[in-house]
């Protein structure tokens, strides 16, 4: 008799937890992941880099780039002041370059006080190398020509980098890559 009491228990609790089975996966309907998310954004970075602060650098990571047909665009500022708004004493000069990774097939144009879609428009990169580190690991550095800054007045230059990732690359290899862009301003006293 007390087998049988004891049955009975384990087949309630059995049809007990089936049922409570039953209704949650029935409110929780399953996922169907046949859709596709696309971000579209245009960042306004409200960085300004400070050419007399020593090794400033700033960094982009590009998390969730999809391929598209608009640029990503990014702005930022360098100028002759410090965080506190101290002009600089001394004329000085300025080298940009922004290093990326190399993970995706990404095309950068950048643009110094002027709007990038003027037709008359110039894109100011020089230099385009892609180069391996002392640890094996490829960078890309981009680079500019130099630019000089008085110490009479407070002088600010705004860039604009647009970085293309094309429509062609929409393949599921690109979608777990992650790109990164380092701005760097290495500045120095102009005797």
């Amino acid at each position: 008799m007390r087998i049988r009491q004891k049955n009975k228990r384990y087949v309630i609790v059995i049809v007990f937890l089936l049922l409570d089975l039953l209704v949650i996966s029935l409110m929780l309907k399953p996922s169907n992941a046949r859709y596709e998310s696309v971000a579209v954004s245009d960042t306004e970075l409200e960085v300004a880099l400070y050419a007399l602060e020593e090794d400033d650098d700033y960094t982009i990571s590009l998390e969730k780039m999809v391929p598209r047909e608009n640029p990503y665009v990014y702005r930022f500022t360098v100028t002759n002041t410090d965080k506190n708004g101290n002009l600089t004493d001394v004329r000085l000069f300025y080298d940009l370059k922004i290093i990326t990774t190399t993970n995706m097939h990404l095309t950068y144009k950048l643009y110094k006080n002027e709007n990038y879609l003027s037709p008359t428009a110039t894109n100011i990169i020089n230099l385009d190398i892609v180069a391996a580190d002392g640890d094996g690991t490829f960078f890309r550095t981009l680079t500019t020509s130099r630019v000089y800054f008085g110490f009479n007045t407070i002088e600010t230059n705004e860039y604009t980098l647009l970085v293309y990732f094309p429509e062609s690359f929409k393949n599921s290899k690109y979608q777990d890559l992650i790109e990164s862009i380092q701005i760097n301003i290495d500045s120095q006293q102009a005797v």
